[in-house]
């Protein structure tokens, strides 16, 4: 049985090009058209859910992904098609709404948990288990206005995450909070498969999807474009993103832009991914020895610039290293000096596509010279891991023992 289905779903926002403020705005808008862009959020998008089953929903921003969320959840009514939910559902997707900022913690989490729908009773009883988890002991009488930002974000995903309910509908909750907090939020959702709760899950981390999730529903503008089994759906995602990527180098530039950016003196005018063989990669199986090739140009005297690269999976630093810590000398560059940096690496490391980050900075000065995200991406697949973000190459050795010959106490000699 099915605890959500979503049958031939559409979804339209009309979006206004001219905004009226004043009254002589409005009245001389009843004598001319006001311009309006119709955006088509969803598009007969049909989308089950077994019950006790874990299911994400994947796509570039602008997908609809959250609109779709939204109408699972009753909090947005589509403009065709129908949306049945069998179970009691919490959504998990304006983190704080209700809180106040004049309250205590301990109040808010009351007033947070009357919000999800629970009686004072019951939220009377988790108060303590919410501020715990949250990590919030100190200053659970404190007013919410005391608070960071990140300490208010953690303490409305750990009231609505204890939230008993049937079906959770969770939107990027996977960036809530640091490190730590995010790996005790991990062991709650193993936690919760393991109970065969109905969850669906909407995310970039791609990563965490196919951790997860069994089933996943992949979007693009609105349609609906693959569904299936985890693996084989983020493999086709991961494979057409790698492609785009490659179309899109913002190498191919030299202007500023929210991917490249720093005052010129040293720029990378290219980069390549090879194996240790020359041949260019684009997807390769774990443990392959990778060489990132990038070309310099100095359009200003440079004194020992410091060349680094990153290597992210989605939002995550996986590694960095630069040619100050590996102990290279850079040198002075004059103005038209060109090099080259070949920078080999193993990439011992879980299925998922990865991005590379290029960067020339100052040795002594916080300053960038030319720093470069997505320079160039490729995907491993192949390893042999369930979980987290290296392929560590473990093997086991299993053996039976002999009859008649005793086992070897623990912390006696091996044979």
């Amino acid at each position: 049985m099915n605890a959500i289905e979503v049958r031939n779903v559409s979804k339209q926002f009309r979006i206004p090009h001219e905004r009226h403020t004043t009254l002589a705005e409005r009245l001389l808008a009843l004598f001319r058209p006001n311009e309006v862009e119709v955006l088509n959020a969803l598009s007969d998008v049909t989308v089950d859910v077994p019950r006790g089953s874990f299911v994400g929903i994947i796509g570039a921003n602008g997908s609809g992904k959250s609109t779709l969320l939204k109408i699972m959840a009753g909090l947005l009514v589509p403009d065709d098609g129908q949306v049945r939910v069998h179970g009691t559902l919490v959504p998990l997707l304006e983190l704080g709404l209700g809180f106040q900022q004049e309250l205590s913690v301990r109040e808010n989490v009351e007033l947070y948990g009357t919000v999800l729908g629970y009686s004072r009773a019951t939220m009377a009883r988790r108060i303590e288990e919410v501020v715990a988890f949250a990590g919030l002991e100190r200053f659970q009488d404190a007013k919410l206005k005391s608070l960071s930002s990140g300490m208010m974000v953690r303490l409305a995903f750990s009231t609505a995450l204890r939230a008993d309910a049937e079906i959770l509908l969770l939107d990027e909750v996977l960036a809530v909070g640091d490190a730590q907090f995010q790996r005790k939020c991990i062991e709650v959702f193993a936690g919760l498969k393991r109970q065969r709760k109905t969850i669906v899950l909407v995310s970039h981390d791609v990563g965490s999807v196919q951790r997860f999730c069994e089933h996943v529903y992949w979007l693009d503008k609105g349609h609906l474009v693959m569904a299936g089994e985890a693996a084989e759906v983020i493999h086709t995602y991961l494979a057409l993103a790698q492609a785009t990527a490659r179309e899109q180098s913002p190498l191919e530039s030299d202007a500023e832009t929210e991917h490249r950016w720093g005052d010129g003196k040293l720029r990378f005018t290219e980069v390549s991914l090879t194996d240790d063989e020359g041949r260019a990669v684009t997807q390769v199986p774990p443990w392959t020895r990778l060489v990132a090739r990038a070309a310099l140009v100095a359009n200003a005297p440079v004194e020992n610039p410091i060349i680094g690269i990153m290597v992210w999976l989605g939002s995550q630093l996986v590694y960095a290293t630069n040619t100050r810590l590996l102990g290279v000398e850079t040198g002075r560059l004059s103005p038209g000096d060109r090099r080259r940096i070949d920078v080999r690496f193993t990439a011992a490391l879980a299925d998922g596509r990865y991005s590379v980050t290029l960067a020339a900075v100052h040795e002594m000065e916080d300053a960038a010279y030319d720093w470069v995200n997505h320079a160039t991406t490729f995907m491993v697949v192949g390893a042999r891991c369930a979980d987290g973000v290296t392929d560590l190459g473990a093997e086991i050795d299993y053996a039976g023992e002999a009859r008649g010959v005793h086992a070897v106490p623990r912390g006696g000699p091996l044979s």
